[in-house]
């Protein structure tokens, strides 16, 4: 079971100061069962982030990917490469620090701790720590960094010791090992390639990994299937066509990358809906059409994003969604949100965390307490990153679960909306 139980980043963006989104469950009753129970750890299944536009939502989001793009990409670096340095850019000292990313996970009986710092040019420090499920085990550091200077473990981290000359200034310890078949460092690396950051509300990332998971009647074909029919879509089937490219395309192309194309085919979606007879409401036949040209934009992205979601339910991971409320109905969202809290249809402990403006969601009916998370900015323009559950009202009371926290949240209670003039 692949199971995030924090991320903490600092100097990134809008974020000028240390912040933590954690999934990790507190003592409150509300939805009790959606809760994921792994030894001693209970976890969310789920975080929602809400706040204005520009407040730092995205950033969150953002900071997830670029750890994860530098985990699984930094052997690719030339020693010269720069690295995507992006500190907060409002003061006159956050350009002179280092970026920070950590990630606390569960991984095969073991809770690991990973992170590093950086600036353009160098990984500044890296840290990898476990901590094993066994009674009476404590945490424990398998290899340090400090710019040049490594520290490694001989009793828990063999397969890094020798390999410290081999990594240049600008790439990741852990990815080098990993990549010279280290057998924990690769563990770990498959651990991000289970984590996928999407776009709300541009596809193009993903769909062609949903028409594959629908040509070739992958794991999730038949769940995807299901959920379009709850949720009333308004077509049948979704079926796949492959179909060659026309030949005016082909001829527009250079002859290399023709005689390349030879016999290839493309992938075309249709939906299918049933043609009525006008008079009696009865159906006579059945006709596919392309999915682009007749359904609409929120049920092409329910489609699409079809395939990400029920290939992280069936395999365990952490999906990351900017707006994933763009296009969709109040409803669509809510039920793509059931999916993760349901552990019927969430059997492998699968996470999903994304920002939103649909506040039909601040509801104990459908979200705890401490799933809600809020962004804003200071008089400064750094961005905050907040739970619901730190929120403390003039008394200093914590919010009840039985608040309205929908129309508490639009009436700016606990921040995080626009202040218009």
């Amino acid at each position: 079971m692949l199971i995030l139980v924090n991320f903490t980043f600092g100097n990134f963006r809008s974020f000028r100061d240390e912040r933590i989104l954690s999934m990790e469950a507190v003592s409150i009753k509300e939805l009790a069962e959606s809760v994921i129970r792994k030894d001693k750890y209970r976890l969310l299944p789920v975080a929602v982030m809400y706040g204005a536009n520009s407040s730092g939502k995205s950033n969150v989001i953002k900071a997830i990917a670029i750890m994860r793009h530098f985990i699984l990409n930094s052997v690719k670096l030339n020693p010269t490469d720069t690295l995507p340095f992006e500190p907060f850019a409002l003061d006159l000292g956050s350009k002179e620090k280092s970026t920070s990313f950590e990630i606390q996970f569960l991984l095969d009986d073991v809770k690991y701790r990973y992170g590093f710092e950086y600036n353009h040019i160098q990984i500044v420090s890296e840290w990898l720590y476990e901590n094993p499920f066994k009674v009476g085990t404590k945490e424990h550091r398998l290899f340090g960094r400090d710019k040049g200077d490594f520290n490694i473990s001989k009793n828990y981290f063999e397969e890094g010791r020798g390999k410290e000359t081999s990594t240049p200034d600008n790439r990741l310890f852990l990815s080098l090992v990993a990549q010279l078949n280290g057998e924990k460092s690769d563990k770990i690396l498959a651990w991000f390639k289970k984590c996928h950051p999407l776009s709300g509300i541009d596809s193009r990332g993903y769909e062609n990994f949903t028409w594959e998971m629908f040509d070739q009647h992958k794991d999730g074909y038949e769940q995807a299937h299901k959920f379009f029919h709850r949720l009333n879509l308004g077509f049948n089937q979704l079926m796949i066509e492959e179909q060659p490219f026309p030949e005016e395309f082909l001829a527009e192309l250079p002859k290399e990358i023709r005689e390349r194309m030879n016999g290839r085919t493309r992938i075309i979606p249709k939906t299918t809906h049933n043609i009525y007879n006008k008079e009696t409401g009865e159906i006579v036949d059945m006709k596919a059409f392309k999915e682009e040209k007749m359904e609409s934009a929120g049920t092409q992205k329910v489609v699409e994003m079809s395939g990400p979601i029920f290939d992280t339910l069936n395999d365990g991971g952490v999906l990351v969604i900017d707006e994933l409320d763009a296009k969709l109905h109040l409803m669509l969202t809510c039920s793509i949100v059931s999916l993760f809290m349901d552990p019927e249809t969430n059997f492998k402990g699968a996470q999903l965390i994304f920002a939103t403006h649909d506040t039909h969601l601040l509801n104990t009916k459908y979200l705890r307490r401490d799933q809600i998370w809020f962004t804003e900015k200071d008089r400064t323009e750094a961005s905050d990153l907040y739970s619901l559950l730190e929120f403390k009202d003039e008394n200093g009371n914590k919010v009840r679960n039985d608040r309205d926290i929908e129309n508490d949240y639009i009436n700016g209670r606990y921040g995080a909306i626009p202040f218009i003039n």
